[in-house]
């Protein structure tokens, strides 16, 4: 009971932050909305994105508290500083090397993403692509933080990142192009303020000696070693984003963005509180795996997943019967006219039966992870993402509405295929 208490403490910190940030991002929305529309501008904004987030995913990036809390937690406490700096310069270096090659291919990519308006990809793709190596380092960051049981700083970063975004998309809203120009340049900022610098002061509160030293190759090999089913495994529910994204691209003008629209507001229940709670309950998960606490363990995880369907499951429910006065109410003005509303509003009502296993999924992966489990949850994801990628490209007539029932379906897929399998030794 002590542990659940402490848990719900710590997850209303972070639901706070996070409540915020989507706020925030919501209204980031709002205004691309307004300023773009759904234009060729807002297209490659998302297709920009492509190639930085799946890299991001490629080095485990978005999965680093999870695997080195373990692994933390695992060292004597006099050894924990050494170990985890090691890790931090050794992963930065190898990041540093995959942004620098990923800059150097930039025309080749915009060639494979079907970009039309090249040169102005690439001055989109520039400071997004350099965003994400500050994302990995302050992913890094966290995760230590997140060891400490500290959520503060790692909170502040996705308000200080929208911020930033906000800004700069104002300061330049003069024309749908400007306005994507503006974004991108606030990405970099943000991702430099918010992921960088506020979490550098926040691994030295948390008690992070900060030493310069060459890596440890041993240390490196173990961080490698335990997440090379993240780095070579690409859930369906990590990407379905990507596959929006890219499967978007081959349709018309205003389609990528179309599914941004409809997946942002689709997503704020799941980051507001399912990525809230699986985010400040993780340590503790970890805590009591480690300390064979299987029965607590287990009744933290059915009261979190108990919550998540009852609560998010209305929200499914309301966004569903409102779908079309949602989008109307929160996008409906500037250049986003009543028929954008239509077009978006429909793809908003498949999307939002995405709601349930984005919000479930977060716990999920999470009870897996906690006892080292890896490989099933990335090869299980990996098998419907390979699969939910041949049907896509098989699909006769392809159309925004066809693609977004296929990867909601395989998102339903993937979690079924989870809960099956879940148990707690």
């Amino acid at each position: 009971m002590q542990n659940y208490k402490k848990v719900i403490g710590s997850i209303s910190i972070v639901t706070v932050s996070y409540l915020m940030s989507r706020v925030l991002g919501f209204y980031r929305e709002i205004m691309l909305a307004k300023w773009t529309g759904l234009s060729e501008a807002t297209d490659i904004l998302d297709l920009a994105f492509v190639i930085p987030d799946f890299l991001f995913y490629l080095s485990a990036g978005g999965y680093l508290a999870i695997t080195l809390i373990p692994l933390l937690n695992k060292q004597q406490e006099d050894k924990v500083n050494k170990y985890y700096l090691s890790l931090l310069y050794g992963l930065t270096i190898i990041f540093i090397i995959l942004t620098l090659s990923t800059y150097f291919l930039r025309y080749q990519i915009a060639n494979f993403l079907n970009v039309k308006n090249i040169e102005f990809f690439i001055e989109i793709f520039t400071p997004v692509v350099f965003s994400q190596l500050f994302f990995f380092i302050g992913a890094i960051l966290m995760a230590f933080q997140y060891f400490k049981e500290n959520f503060l700083y790692p909170s502040l970063a996705p308000v200080i990142y929208n911020c930033s975004i906000i800004f700069f998309g104002w300061i330049n809203s003069t024309s749908p192009e400007e306005t994507v120009k503006g974004f991108a340049i606030g990405t970099l900022v943000g991702s430099i303020l918010g992921h960088l610098i506020i979490q550098l002061i926040g691994v030295i509160k948390s008690g992070l000696i900060i030493q310069y030293f060459l890596p440890n190759l041993k240390y490196l090999k173990e961080y490698l070693f335990i997440s090379l089913p993240l780095i070579v495994g690409q859930s369906i529910a990590v990407i379905d984003e990507q596959l929006f994204r890219y499967f978007g691209s081959l349709l018309d003008t205003g389609s990528i963005a179309s599914f941004r629209y409809a997946r942002r507001i689709a997503l704020l229940p799941v980051g507001i509180i399912a990525q809230a709670i699986g985010v400040a309950s993780y340590p503790f998960l970890s805590k009591l795996f480690k300390n064979n606490k299987y029965d607590e363990l287990k009744i933290l995880v059915r009261k979190q997943l108990v919550y998540l369907l009852v609560l998010n499951g209305a929200l499914m429910v309301f966004g569903l019967v409102n779908s079309e006065s949602i989008i109307k109410i929160v996008y409906q003005r500037g250049n986003f006219t009543a028929i954008e509303t239509n077009t978006v509003s429909s793809i908003f009502f498949i999307i939002c039966f995405a709601i349930l296993p984005w919000s479930i999924n977060q716990i999920l992966t999470r009870t897996f992870y906690v006892q080292e489990e890896f490989w099933f949850p990335v090869v299980s994801g990996t098998l419907v993402t390979l699969l939910t990628i041949l049907y896509m490209s098989q699909i006769k007539n392809p159309s925004t509405l066809k693609f977004a029932l296929t990867i909601v379906f395989s998102l339903y897929v993937y979690t079924f295929i989870l809960l099956l399998k879940l148990g707690i030794d």
